[in-house]
């Protein structure tokens, strides 16, 4: 969403939105102006935008990925992914059914938890597993898009955009 040409339109100045959302003005103006990344904002920073715009925090983006955190069929988080950094909305904090201990993480963080998700990298035979999913090379991502991140020591599970599935579909016991 181009934060600026929405205020146009609905003719509310950048002092105006500040004071009805409690944004500060140089942030927002920061924001509206694009010389602060959405996805540099703190998440209780965009919750406010969302809601002054009648909108869901990922109307605010353009280009993203998500991806929806399971313990068996309760979403309990849903990260958004952006080309520096991954935004997370926590459903629950119970710590047995949450992998997030932030709002906001790296890419190379996330990697690292998508890493924790697959088997490890030097198992024997490993290109046999691979194959076995279609891939040729130990892309975290990649593998976690085939088996959903299912563990067998937990109930935990990702659903990528777009599918249609539920904890029957990738459930491994």
């Amino acid at each position: 969403m181009d934060l600026l040409q929405e205020l146009k339109t609905r003719n509310i100045s950048i002092n105006e939105c500040s004071k009805r959302t409690g944004i500060p003005y140089s942030a927002l103006f920061s924001i509206v102006h694009k010389k602060v990344k959405l996805e540099n904002c703190q998440y209780k920073t965009l919750k406010k935008l969302a809601d002054f715009f009648s909108c869901s925090t990922d109307e605010l983006f353009t280009d993203y990925t998500k991806i929806s955190i399971f313990w068996k069929n309760e979403k309990t988080a849903e990260a958004t992914i952006f080309e520096n950094e991954v935004l997370i909305e926590r459903f629950t904090l119970n710590p047995a059914k949450q992998i997030f201990a932030k709002e906001k993480i790296s890419r190379f963080e996330f990697g690292e938890i998508l890493q924790w998700r697959c088997w490890d990298q030097n198992r024997d035979n490993i290109e046999k597993y691979l194959f076995k999913l279609g891939l040729t090379d130990f892309n975290p991502y990649q593998i976690c898009r085939k088996t959903h991140g299912v563990m067998y020591q937990d109930k935990i599970w990702f659903k990528f955009d777009g599918e249609n599935i539920s904890w029957e579909d990738v459930k491994c016991c």
